[in-house]
C-alpha cells in the first residue's frame, strides 16, 4: 500500500515586487521624517533666534554681527537640506550634505559637552537638549541615513524652474521673518532721543542714589547677594547708561548682549550702569540679574515714572555718555558690539 503525500505551498504572486514596494514606502517614510525633523528644528530656532545668536557668540569666534548672520545661514541650510531630503530633490547631494553636517555638529557638541553647556540650542529653547543627548540624536539620524542611502530623485515637469525657486524662497525665510539687526538698523532703526530736561534734573537730585555697586552670585545655593548703598551717580569720562524694566524680555536680552560684549572685549564693567525699576518677583532687580547673568555692572534703582518720562516709555534705551553729556542714544536694534567697543576703547587713546 502506497501513501502519497502532497505538500502544497502557497507562494504569493509577485512577492518580490510587493517586498520592494513595502521597502520603498518604509524608506520614503524615513527620509520624509528626517527631512521634516530638520525643518522643525530650524523653525524652532527661528522662534528663539536671539538666544541662538548669543549661544554662538558665547564661543568668541566671531563678532556679534557675524553671529547674527551665521545663525540665519545655518537655519536656512537646515531648512533647505531638510526640504530636499523630504521631497527627494537632488537626493544624493542632500544626503551627503546632511551626513557631513551631522558629523560637524557632533564634533562641535563634544566641545560643548566639555564646556558644560546645559542646552546646545539644537531645537531652540522650546525643546532643551544637552550636548550628550543631541549627540545621541545625531548618531541615530546618521544611522537611519545609511539605511536610506540609495533613493531615487523625484522628477516632475518644470522641475528645473520650480526646485531652485522654492529652495531660494525657503532659504530667505530666516532673513525675512527675523531680519538681522545689521540690516534692520540700516532700514528701520533710528537713534532714540532722551528727554534731556528730565534726565538732567534726575542727575542733579537723588533719583539715582540707590545703588548696588557690588553683587555676588552664589551658584552653589542659587542666590545673589547685594551690597546696597546710597551715593550720587558719578559720570566721569565715558560711560554707558541702560534704562531697563526688570520684567521686560527685550531689556533682559539687551543686558545679556551687553554682558557678552564686555566679556569678549575685556572692557571695564564699571563703565556700564543699568538704571532699572521693578520691585516684585519675577519683576525684581534680583530676578533680572539672575536671569541675564549680567554681573559686574553697576545697578541703580530708578523711580518708574521718572524712567518712563526720560525715555518716553522705550525700553531698553542705551545712552553713551561723555561725562554728563549725551553723545548718542539708541534702542535695542541699535545695540552693536562695534559701537560699544569703539566708544569705550577710544577713551584709552
Amino acid at each position: 500500500m502506497y501513501c502519497i503525500q502532497i505538500r502544497i505551498t502557497f507562494v504569493p504572486q509577485n512577492f518580490n515586487v510587493i517586498l520592494m514596494k513595502a521597502k520603498k514606502i518604509i524608506f520614503t517614510i524615513i527620509s520624509v521624517t528626517i527631512g521634516l525633523f530638520f525643518i522643525v528644528s530650524a523653525v524652532l530656532k527661528i522662534f528663539t533666534i536671539k538666544e541662538f545668536e548669543l549661544y554662538i557668540y558665547s564661543y568668541g569666534l566671531f563678532s556679534y554681527t557675524l553671529c547674527t548672520l551665521f545663525a540665519r545661514c545655518l537655519i536656512a541650510f537646515e531648512m533647505c537640506v531638510g526640504l530636499c531630503l523630504a521631497l527627494k530633490w537632488w537626493y544624493r547631494l542632500a544626503w551627503w550634505l546632511m551626513q557631513i553636517s551631522l558629523l560637524g555638529f557632533t564634533i562641535f557638541l563634544i566641545f560643548a559637552q566639555l564646556r558644560g553647556d546645559a542646552n546646545c540650542h539644537c531645537m531652540g529653547d522650546f525643546v532643551e537638549l544637552n550636548p550628550l543627548q543631541s549627540m545621541i540624536k545625531n548618531f541615530v539620524i546618521m544611522g537611519l541615513l545609511l539605511i536610506i542611502r540609495n533613493q531615487e530623485n523625484w522628477n516632475f515637469k518644470f522641475e528645473k524652474v520650480v526646485k531652485p525657486l522654492i529652495v531660494i524662497i525657503v532659504a530667505a525665510v530666516p532673513f525675512i521673518v527675523m531680519p538681522p539687526e545689521v540690516l534692520y538698523n540700516k532700514i528701520y532703526s533710528s537713534d532714540r532721543n532722551i528727554n534731556t530736561p528730565i534726565f538732567e534734573k534726575a542727575l542733579s537730585d537723588s533719583t539715582f542714589y540707590q545703588c548696588y555697586p557690588i553683587i555676588y552670585p552664589n551658584y552653589e545655593y542659587d542666590s545673589t547677594t547685594f551690597v546696597a548703598e546710597e551715593k550720587p551717580l558719578e559720570l566721569q569720562g565715558r560711560n554707558i547708561l541702560m534704562f531697563a524694566h526688570a520684567g521686560c524680555k527685550f531689556c533682559r536680552e539687551g543686558a545679556k548682549r551687553m554682558s557678552m560684549f564686555f566679556r569678549e572685549n575685556k572692557l571695564d564693567r564699571s563703565k556700564c550702569k543699568i538704571l532699572i525699576f521693578g520691585n516684585f518677583p519675577p519683576l525684581s532687580t534680583y530676578d533680572f540679574i539672575k536671569g541675564t547673568e549680567a554681573y559686574g555692572f553697576e545697578y541703580r534703582e530708578i523711580d518708574p515714572i521718572t524712567s518712563l518720562n526720560i525715555v518716553d516709555g522705550q525700553f531698553p534705551t542705551f545712552t553713551l555718555m561723555q561725562d554728563d553729556s549725551i553723545v548718542k542714544s539708541f534702542d535695542l536694534w541699535g545695540l552693536e558690539e562695534s559701537t560699544i567697543k569703539d566708544f569705550l576703547e577710544d577713551e584709552k587713546e
